[in-house]
């Protein structure tokens, strides 16, 4: 079903992992206030750590409730995540937006013209079925792969941030796929057949082959199929680097 101008979208990944669901109902509400006034707002979730894989909000002044935002950061280094956190006054990014549905396009024919024009011919040329709508899959082809962020974010002058706290994690590799399996801080986590002998921190998670890891701590091993993972866990941000692997 298409959307009229004046109504909101809450756009949100399918993959991310929340432990408090009321306190991102709050949120959305506080956000889709600040969307009826046309502003495109971020959810800026409350960094806990300085992580290195996640984009950050710098809090800009009071806005509603919320905040203007200052500027997006891209992923930082450690020394940089580290000076993030101890600032207090960044958030991460975690890819959650409200906005209208015309307040965006209207920004996106200004900021990425080409997107918009291509959209919009992959809808005209789509099939409709009742509520469900299928772009056309060749004007589709031909739109640029460019996150939200990237094409209108961060180059609008009605960014907005709404702060959130919700036990937000969009499980974007192992490390942070051991922390959400171990609710209860157990040494270790094992899924699938396998023991952890003398070691703390580390998981297992292997679809067959029985895997004993001894004397190994903050290590991450995944077996699928023929594939096997064998990955620090300080360094599981890497996994990207290598030619064949196994990411979660």
């Amino acid at each position: 079903m298409a959307l009229e101008p004046q109504e909101i979208m809450l756009v949100c990944p399918s993959d991310h992992h929340i432990v408090d669901p009321q306190a991102f109902r709050d949120a959305a509400g506080a956000a889709a206030e600040l969307a009826s006034e046309d502003h495109l707002v971020a959810f800026g979730i409350q960094a806990t750590a300085p992580e290195t894989g996640y984009g950050y909000l710098h809090r800009g002044p009071p806005l509603g409730a919320g905040y203007e935002v200052q500027s997006f950061v891209e992923k930082p280094d450690l020394a940089t995540a580290l000076g993030f956190l101890a600032d207090g006054g960044y958030a991460w990014n975690g890819g959650i937006f409200a906005f209208k549905a015309g307040t965006y396009l209207s920004e996106l024919e200004k900021h990425r013209p080409e997107i918009a024009i291509a959209a919009a011919a992959a809808l005209e040329k789509g099939v409709r079925s009742g509520s469900d709508i299928r772009p056309d899959a060749d004007c589709f082809a031909t739109i640029s792969a460019e996150s939200v962020d990237y094409a209108v974010m961060e180059n609008t002058g009605r960014a907005a941030m709404i702060d959130v706290s919700m036990g937000w994690s969009d499980i974007g590799n192992w490390d942070a796929l051991l922390r959400e399996r171990n609710p209860a801080n157990e040494p270790n986590v094992v899924v699938g057949p396998g023991e952890i002998l003398g070691a703390t921190g580390s998981m297992i998670d292997s679809d067959g082959p029985h895997v004993t890891l001894i004397g190994v701590d903050d290590t991450v091993v995944v077996v699928d199929g023929d594939d096997v993972l064998v990955v620090a866990r300080d360094a599981a941000q890497r996994i990207g680097e290598a030619s064949r692997c196994t990411n979660s």
